[in-house]
């Protein structure tokens, strides 16, 4: 069996034994009644919100493509949404690969630059969760062993971070330093480990670009805040905005909740664990778990509908095609392929 295989059928057990331990104590009166009470106007602005979130992540990526940052603002929009598009239905993060290959065609890096802009992105948004669940943690009762966890993750990824960006800062000799101890380590002392970690260091030096960094810290925040609006306005829209004391702290919680949990295998589209993480959420506040789960399924299917579909005119936008970008970027030609090459 292949490592990709493999890779699924985790993902596929992981998310079948959240829904399972979810779903045993889901009342169905409950639920159904929770989607004939909904207020569906809200899935207006809901719309808007993620339109919005996504156009900000494209504007901050743009801006880690320093010194290639003035790609057009509505292709780089594009290729996040196809993106999207790729992890919500194809497994192991298969957008993000599909991004990197788009992107690298319009960078003068390629593939490797595109990569280590990706790279970045991602531990922004580690750090942004982490500094948000850090400035919640006086305001919610976390269980200890959370709270521990949380702040253990939350120190290794801020000194992580910030040893990178230092070694970023000396370029190829802080490459060299490292490797002076890395490379002499089984398994880790490769040419491919030491390529990999050049190009995240290449990555990260967009962080130590003054005149850069106040607009990722600014376009950062505006995507996690999006976010937080986000998670209220479908709150809102189910009435659970009424079941907590303090529905935008609820909703921002939520948030590091959702965000924590996609490290987590899965299946596409990440159903199992992202209605577990809200159900944890919402449980802090004494949510019946049949009402929280109606949310947390409600909200989780619209933003998978939404996103295939800003990831469906992304591709119609850039006159591109699920097949071919799935056989040019993954490797895997579409079902049949092989046998019409052969007649």
């Amino acid at each position: 069996m292949d490592k990709g295989r493999l890779r699924l059928l985790v993902g596929l057990a992981i998310s079948a034994l959240c829904l399972y331990l979810v779903l045993r104590a889901v009342d169905l009166g409950t639920l159904a009644e929770a989607y004939r009470g909904a207020d569906y106007r809200y899935l207006v602005p809901a719309l808007a919100l993620t339109v919005l979130i996504n156009w900000a992540r494209a504007y901050r990526w743009r801006l880690l493509m320093h010194p290639h940052d003035r790609q057009p603002l509505g292709r780089v929009f594009s290729i996040v949404n196809i993106g999207y598009l790729f992890n919500n239905v194809l497994p192991a993060k298969a957008g993000e690969v599909v991004r990197g290959y788009l992107a690298g065609r319009l960078l003068p890096g390629g593939l490797a630059q595109a990569l280590s802009t990706l790279l970045v992105e991602r531990l922004l948004d580690v750090l942004s969760v982490v500094l948000l669940l850090a400035g919640l943690l006086p305001f919610v009762d976390l269980p200890a062993w959370a709270t521990t966890g949380r702040l253990l993750f939350g120190l290794a990824a801020l000194v992580g971070t910030a040893a990178l960006v230092a070694l970023a800062r000396l370029g190829s000799r802080g490459l060299d330093w490292v490797w002076r101890y890395l490379g002499r380590l089984p398994l880790l002392g490769h040419a491919r480990v030491r390529a990999a970690l050049a190009n995240v260091l290449e990555g990260l030096r967009v962080l130590t670009v003054p005149r850069l960094l106040p607009g990722i810290v600014l376009w950062s925040l505006l995507v996690w805040l999006g976010y937080v609006l986000l998670n209220y306005t479908m709150m809102a829209a189910f009435h659970v905005t009424g079941l907590v004391p303090q529905p935008l702290l609820a909703s921002a919680v939520i948030v590091c909740a959702t965000g924590l949990s996609m490290v987590v295998p899965s299946s596409p589209g990440a159903f199992g664990p992202v209605e577990g993480a809200v159900i944890f959420a919402l449980g802090l506040y004494g949510v019946d778990q049949s009402r929280a789960f109606a949310y947390a399924f409600g909200q989780h299917a619209f933003n998978l509908l939404v996103l295939v579909a800003l990831g469906l005119w992304g591709l119609r936008s850039e006159s591109l095609t699920f097949a071919g970008i799935r056989e040019q970027a993954l490797g895997e030609a579409p079902a049949g392929a092989e046998e019409r090459r052969e007649t």
